[in-house]
């Protein structure tokens, strides 16, 4: 509740008291200047027997009451205002106005004595205001058994220093920013009133003495206090309440607590921020309306309002502004001013020497039921504009406000980051970015070029401006020492309006060529006809790969397909060239190059020495002849031989036998004795020698190797010519098996 809704008592108001008067004692935030206090209360005291005097005289308002001038300048205050407010000391019975006699918490009587401790009695107790209360009024409390605590901090404010005593503890925690009238009034003792930011502790003499944040002792010509201050949105604040003196006392406390939007006056009115506003709901039911206040054009039926708040606004540009109180439990009006209003003094006009306000804008009832809606309206950039929220009627009223703002202004900033484009590569180093920040109105334009990790982190600025660049350099990004992977630039231009538009793009820095693994060949590979090569070549920022030959001790690199000197396609696990060595590449040692590029030029050489093999190897028995006849320890003389051997085995098949039995085998070329072949316990037959060898050469990269073999026919125990032999096998033995042996022994 204001300063001047105090001086009342009953319906009658001192009516020369302007409120604006006792408001010059309050500052811009609404906490009251206590420098200025008594002098405040003096001039509310002049006015009220300035205000009698000329009632007697017949000047002055005509519902100003008639106070007799021969009373003393106390008893002509004590007719039009009661200090302690709507209850009377005798008693505790509410004045005619209220009629209900009071609830007493605790012991009752017109003289309370004793009695036992409040349950607030001490700090880390106290009572818990509702952060959402607009006003807090609880019962009656009997404060005649309250005590004061080791530690408890002591008033600075009390009259004369004498130190209180009987004291009540409350806590208060707002929901809001906003200011707070906190009082005593109709209480029946003499109070002391303070605010704190915490309870203190300690243990004597060793005691923790927080500063006060606000005092009040003897509010006005009474025995009760009051005090407002401004309070923050989620701070504790820790009121206290005690006797004025330090005997054992108290007597029976009336609590009042009202909170008012931080926005109640005018001048101190809620910058709007940005191009968008929509606060929180809060309640204006305890918002008043100041003296000297605009007042609106377009009210319905001109019944007045009450309960008004206010917004300022400076438009960043020319444009027009949106605003409404669709959602409000309330009757709304809203207007738009040049300006506040403000008092003079008493006996002068509103605004005295100044023009008043202009309204530039008025609405009842446009919104969504009767709520208030202006579309449009024009502003002028760099000029303030104040906004009034009120309630359409004169009696205090209001309820939960909610207030949507909205400027429209010129166009959004061009902006555009055109070079590096989305998702492409960027060498570390020092990368230029090119792009668009410009006002397309020709306004100045402020931008901001940054980057972060894709993965998320803190903005890094890369450069900033304030002048219109139009695909043009933005900035220089370096990326030198930045690990490889993906990163975010981003471009914000704001203009002069207020009007901020970004462009992002995600770019991948490359550092290095990601995979280049040559599975085959390996060093020492020996390859016949096709080499074939595989393994992976991978690269985020990939652009070609190549894939040479060249003998190993001289000459030149060249392809290894040359109808495709270069590949453009990534490989991952799989053959990626072949290289055809037949008919035209000797045998011998070979140097194969694969190398990877990026566009960075990055450029990684994998290297392998191979063996290329196209000969077979050589199988030949010299001895045995192919049909002699042999018995007992036959040996068998030859070569096996190759430059890449791998293995050779020498074996025989007949008589009884189906498969190849091996006689001896070696892994090096052998010329001369293969190996004794045992004939003994054969039986009598012809029979096959065979000379196997292979070398180590994959051929078409098929796992399988050139083999060459050397066979020799021969026949075992059938040196007897007496023997009956059918060789001819027609089933009798004569002259044609003697001739199949002869064909035999003396042919190929």
């Amino acid at each position: 509740m204001k300063l001047e809704q105090r001086l009342w008592r009953g319906d009658v108001k001192l009516a020369a008291l302007d409120a604006a008067v006792v408001a010059r004692c309050i500052d811009a935030s609404g906490a009251r200047r206590s420098a200025c206090w008594w002098a405040c209360a003096t001039l509310a005291f002049a006015i009220a027997i300035g205000t009698a005097v000329e009632s007697a005289r017949g000047e002055g308002p005509t519902n100003a009451p008639v106070i007799d001038a021969g009373l003393t300048p106390q008893e002509a205050v004590e007719l039009t205002f009661d200090p302690n407010g709507p209850f009377d000391n005798d008693g505790f019975i509410k004045d005619p106005v209220g009629g209900a006699e009071a609830p007493v918490v605790g012991d009752t009587g017109d003289e309370p004595e004793g009695g036992s401790a409040p349950a607030n009695d001490v700090c880390a107790n106290a009572t818990v205001i509702p952060g959402n209360v607009v006003v807090y009024n609880p019962s009656l409390l009997n404060t005649t058994g309250a005590t004061n605590s080791p530690c408890e901090p002591g008033e600075p404010c009390e009259s004369g220093g004498v130190g209180t005593s009987n004291s009540v503890w409350y806590s208060y925690t707002p929901n809001l920013d906003g200011s707070v009238e906190i009082n005593t009034f109709g209480s029946n003792y003499n109070t002391v009133l303070s605010v704190w930011p915490g309870c203190g502790g300690g243990s004597p003499p060793f005691c923790i003495f927080l500063t006060s944040l606000a005092c009040s002792d003897d509010a006005f010509f009474g025995t009760q206090s009051q005090l407002f201050m401004n309070v923050t949105a989620g701070v504790t604040y820790r009121i206290k309440v005690s006797d004025y003196n330090p005997s054992d006392g108290g007597g029976l406390l009336d609590f009042n607590l009202t909170w008012f939007p931080a926005n109640d006056v005018c001048d101190n009115a809620i910058p709007i921020p940005g191009v968008l506003y929509d606060p929180a709901p809060y309640s204006t039911t305890s918002a008043g309306t100041e003296t000297c206040e605009a007042q609106e054009t377009c009210e319905l039926n001109n019944v007045g309002v009450s309960n008004t708040v206010w917004y300022s606004y400076t438009a960043p540009c020319d444009g027009v502004i949106s605003l409404n109180t669709n959602g409000s439990t309330y009757d709304t009006v809203l207007s738009v001013w040049d300006k506040c209003g403000f008092f003079y003094a008493v006996d002068f006009p509103c605004n005295f020497g100044e023009p008043n306000p202009v309204e530039i804008g008025c609405d009842d009832d446009s919104g969504t039921g009767l709520q208030s809606q202006i579309l449009n309206l024009p502003v002028v950039g760099g000029e303030e504009y104040r906004i009034k929220v009120s309630d359409y009627n004169t009696t205090s009223g209001g309820g939960m406000l909610n207030f949507n703002f909205m400027f429209s202004g010129a166009s959004q900033p061009d902006v555009e980051i055109a070079s590096p484009t989305g998702l492409s590569c960027v060498c570390g180093g020092i990368v230029p970015v090119i792009g668009t920040a410009a006002d397309p109105d020709g306004g100045p334009v402020n931008y901001v070029l940054d980057w972060m990790p894709a993965q998320g982190g803190a903005w890094t600025t890369i450069s900033t401006g304030s002048a219109n660049v139009n695909d043009g350099t933005l900035g220089n990004w370096n990326a030198s020492l930045l690990p490889q992977g993906h990163y975010v630039l981003r471009l914000t231009a704001t203009s002069a309006c207020g009007l901020t538009s970004t462009a992002v793009v995600v770019v991948f820095v490359d550092q290095q060529f990601d995979i280049l693994d040559v599975r085959e060949p390996d060093d020492g590979d020996v390859f016949g006809d096709t080499v074939c090569f595989d393994g992976t070549v991978w690269d985020h920022c990939f652009s070609n790969y190549t894939v040479m030959w060249k003998p190993a001790n001289s000459g030149a690199f060249a392809v290894v397909d040359p109808a495709n000197p270069t590949y453009t396609s990534t490989v991952t696990n799989d053959p990626f060239a072949f290289w055809e060595t037949l008919p035209s590449v000797p045998d011998g040692d070979y140097i194969v190059r694969v190398q990877g590029t990026d566009p960075c030029g990055h450029a990684p050489i994998e290297l392998r020495t191979i063996k290329v093999d196209n000969t077979a190897p050589t199988a030949f028995i010299d001895t045995p002849f192919s049909c002699s006849l042999v018995t007992g320890l036959v040996e068998v003389h030859g070569t096996a031989s190759d430059d890449n051997m791998l293995g050779w085995a020498l074996q025989y098949t007949g008589g009884n036998t189906n498969n190849w039995v091996t006689i001896s085998q070696g892994t090096s070329s052998i010329t001369g004795l293969l190996g004794t072949w045992n004939t003994a316990g054969l039986p009598p037959c012809a029979y096959t020698l065979r000379l196997l060898v292979t070398d180590s050469a994959n051929v078409n990269c098929t796992g399988l190797t050139h083999q060459s073999e050397y066979l020799v026919s021969v026949n075992v125990g059938l040196d007897d010519l007496a023997c009956p032999v059918d060789l001819d096998g027609d089933g009798d033995e004569d002259l044609l098996d003697y001739a199949e042996f002869q064909n035999c022994f003396t042919g190929p």
